[in-house]
């Protein structure tokens, strides 16, 4: 074989050593750069979801607790377990309880002695919450009621956490986060604000219900087991205080334990003296007011005239000898931090009937000052008013001129800023009606009067309304604490029938609920 045959045959037989060399290390190239790939792209997933699990998102859906045959995530459940009335007391008041809101709940202890913390209370009120309300919302559509109803209502709430969401500078979801935790969301939120409303309307139909469905019998008898929580008290009340002493010398230097004691007697002496010469004016005929002024007392506990419901609104510092007196006597009370000296004006049922009437409201137009502030309506806006309640009045005189008739009338002109037409149950001791609309009330009536009165509205009137009233007295109604009983025992029977209902919807906890108050 010549040596070129042989060259070509050695070509054609595959690569030479150095050549598959190459080859082999291009190959284990691609080998390692897939490998780096692969390991890569798992990277990024691992990464991706513990940004997403650091998120909320998975543990936000996980099933957090049946309640009957449904079952609420860790956002729905979160719902009732920071928007409970019993997380958001403690979470206004708990640090004067020692509840420190940059611990875990479960780090801390609501019972100490039976080893409650405060994510077992917290937990406890929120299945409740959430087993009442699934109960009364599904009570609600037996009996007719729709989420029609509520929609209006659910936009405003919705609406108000907007708002507050755009004035505190975040989103409207990082405001629901804020206020019902880590794992809330506006589905869920807006899902079971729906449920509570509708929840609600079936309780308010059941608490009405119940509240007229109670004979005079009944009421009298609670009055006899609870007469220490209806009774009016009436008395006076003067108080003098042991003045506190400085335990310094004018040049900062500590007294003595003996001149620091010899000061305090001195100055209970001082309080003393003071208390029983005013006894000695009031026994002797001087009013309250007189040794308020002549003292320059100040405070609550300084009063010519209080009248309060309940023994238990009586202050407890003198409660006990205060009530022991007869009508009319006074005596001095000694206390540790100074000497009262009070008097007994009565103790009573006050059966003052209350009074219910029906008004239609015409707004004056207002505007606002420079500053952002509501200005009192110009002499044009005042008689565009009066305008339109002339011819509301004159509509009304052509008419019947009945209860119905006014009902009617007010349903045609009272807009949802002005509320309902009824205004019942109003008592003597009312402080929330407007100074006009409260004297009319009380002024000498029969029913079916009517007048029309003008509301200015002071400097201290928080609701800044001016307006005109077309007044109907409807006539009196039951005295205050009758209406307190009702109220009593309205609530007693509902809360049992609410149970009752709550009964059927059994909950249990499931593994999302342990992402709450860590």
């Amino acid at each position: 074989m010549s040596a070129s045959r042989e060259k070509k045959q050695r070509q054609s037989a595959g690569p030479d050593q150095k050549a598959l060399k190459a080859q082999q290390e291009q190959a284990a190239r691609r080998r390692t750069t897939i490998i780096y790939s692969v390991i890569a792209a798992v990277i990024a997933v691992l990464v991706i979801a513990l940004l997403v699990w650091r998120s909320g998102f998975f543990q936000a859906r996980a099933a957090a607790v049946t309640v009957g045959d449904e079952t609420l995530t860790t956002a729905e459940l979160s719902f009732y377990y920071y928007g409970s009335e019993a997380h958001q007391t403690i979470a206004a008041y708990g640090s004067y309880m020692g509840y420190d809101a940059n611990k875990s709940d479960e780090d801390q202890f609501y019972d100490q002695t039976e080893g409650v913390t405060y994510r077992d209370h917290f937990l406890e009120e929120a299945l409740k919450d959430a087993q009442q309300q699934k109960a009364l919302a599904e009570e609600a559509v037996k009996q007719g009621h729709t989420e029609d109803e509520v929609k209006d209502t659910v936009k405003a709430y919705v609406d108000n956490m907007k708002s507050r969401a755009s004035s505190n500078g975040v989103s409207y979801g990082s405001y629901l986060r804020l206020v019902y935790g880590t794992y809330m969301n506006s589905a869920a939120y807006e899902k079971l604000m729906t449920r509570a409303l509708m929840a609600n309307l079936v309780s308010t139909d059941k608490s009405n219900e119940l509240f007229k469905d109670y004979e005079a019998a009944e009421l009298e008898s609670y009055y006899d087991e609870h007469k220490d929580n209806l009774d009016t008290i009436e008395y006076s009340s003067l108080y003098f205080p042991i003045a506190t002493v400085n335990e310094k010398d004018e040049e900062g230097n500590d007294l003595s334990e003996d001149e620091v004691n010899k000061l305090k007697e001195e100055a209970q002496a001082d309080a003393k003296e003071k208390a029983e010469e005013a006894l000695k004016a009031v026994e002797g005929g001087a009013t309250f007011q007189s040794q308020i002024d002549k003292y320059e007392l100040s405070g609550a506990t300084n009063a010519d005239h209080t009248k309060v419901v309940g023994t238990n609104n009586v202050n407890s510092s003198f409660s006990e000898k205060l009530l022991a007196l007869d009508e009319g006597a006074c005596e001095l009370v000694e206390t540790d931090s100074g000497y009262y000296v009070v008097s007994l004006h009565g103790r009573y049922l006050d059966g003052e009937p209350t009074r219910d009437v029906l008004h239609i409201a015409i707004l004056a137009d207002t505007t606002t000052d420079s500053e952002g502030n509501v200005a009192a309506p110009t002499d044009e806006a005042w008689a565009a008013a009066k305008e339109k309640m002339d011819a509301i009045e004159a509509e009304w005189k052509a008419g019947e001129q009945t209860k119905e008739a006014f009902t009617a009338l007010a349903e045609k002109y009272n807009t949802e800023e002005v509320g309902d037409a009824l205004v019942d149950r109003i008592a003597s001791t009312n402080t929330t009606l407007v100074p006009e609309f409260k004297d009319w009330v009380f002024e000498d009536h029969q029913p079916g009067d009517t007048e029309v009165i003008q509301h200015s509205a002071a400097d201290s009137d928080g609701n800044k309304f001016w307006s005109y009233h077309l007044m109907f007295y409807v006539g009196d109604n039951e005295p205050v604490w009758k209406g307190t009983v009702r109220s009593t025992l309205a609530g007693e029977d509902l809360q049992a029938w609410t149970d009752e209902l709550a009964a059927n919807y059994p909950t249990t906890l499931a593994n999302g609920a342990n992402y709450l108050g860590k």
